[in-house]
């Protein structure tokens, strides 16, 4: 099962693809609905917009049902990824304009903050309970983080020559960590495997335009998105 958006203007929409068919999905009465995550039982979480453009509200979508997921007090939300437990991680805007990420687990929010940070974005989780995602320095470089299911939060950095910032996108059960990397040439995807790191580039795809792997699932399909969207497979 794959996910995703279409782009462009005010008629975004998402969909599911599944067994070679399409589902669209329009959050009722938005204008935009984007689709960032799904788990193995077919609930898919995003963000959609209204019309008049206030900011971003979060969803749980499952068997045609949507359930609005709102950080409290925040003027925009968005949910990215979600597990088979149902918990899912994501990102809110503050008053002031920072992004904070989250955790939600029935009705109960977690704050997820990167100490030093001046942005936090909480991008994946996997069915342990382990989080992956990036925060902005005070120079405004990405480094990327893994929030384990024991609250021990630690710093990834993909460790090439070059390298000025590090973004995770997904993380499966076994631990495996994709997400993108930047250096001079322009932005990479890579994997991380027991802190095993190998970068990549979507056939197609020059570094300049830029390569992102944002998920992964337990058995090794790994999703990129460069000049084309494609899927990949671990080892291949």
């Amino acid at each position: 099962m794959i996910v995703g958006h279409t782009v462009g203007g005010d008629n975004v929409q998402g969909f599911v693809l599944q067994n070679g068919a399409i589902t669209d999905i329009l959050v009722p009465g938005s204008i935009q609905t984007l689709i960032f995550g799904v788990e193995n039982n077919g609930r898919v979480v995003g963000a959609y917009y209204k019309s008049d453009h206030s900011g971003a509200h979060g969803f749980l979508y499952f068997n045609g049902n949507v359930t609005t997921i709102d950080f409290p007090g925040a003027n925009s939300t968005m949910a990215h990824g979600i597990n088979d437990p149902q918990r899912i991680v994501g990102e809110f805007r503050d008053n002031a304009g920072y992004s904070h990420g989250f955790l939600y687990d029935r009705g109960n929010f977690t704050r997820i903050d990167i100490s030093g940070a001046v942005n936090t974005y909480a991008e994946g989780i996997n069915n342990p309970g382990d989080v992956v995602g990036y925060f902005t320095d005070n120079s405004g470089h990405q480094h990327g983080f893994l929030y384990d299911k024991n609250g021990t939060i630690t710093t990834i950095d993909v460790p090439f020559a070059g390298v000025t910032d590090t973004l995770l996108y997904g993380i499966n059960s076994l631990g495996v960590i994709v997400g993108a990397y930047v250096d001079s040439a322009g932005t990479h995807g890579f994997l991380d495997v027991s802190g095993i790191f190998t970068g990549f580039d979507a056939p197609g795809t020059p570094p300049s335009v830029g390569t992102f792997a944002y998920g992964i699932s337990d058995n090794g399909q790994i999703a990129v998105f460069g000049a084309t969207a494609f899927l990949g497979l671990l080892g291949s």
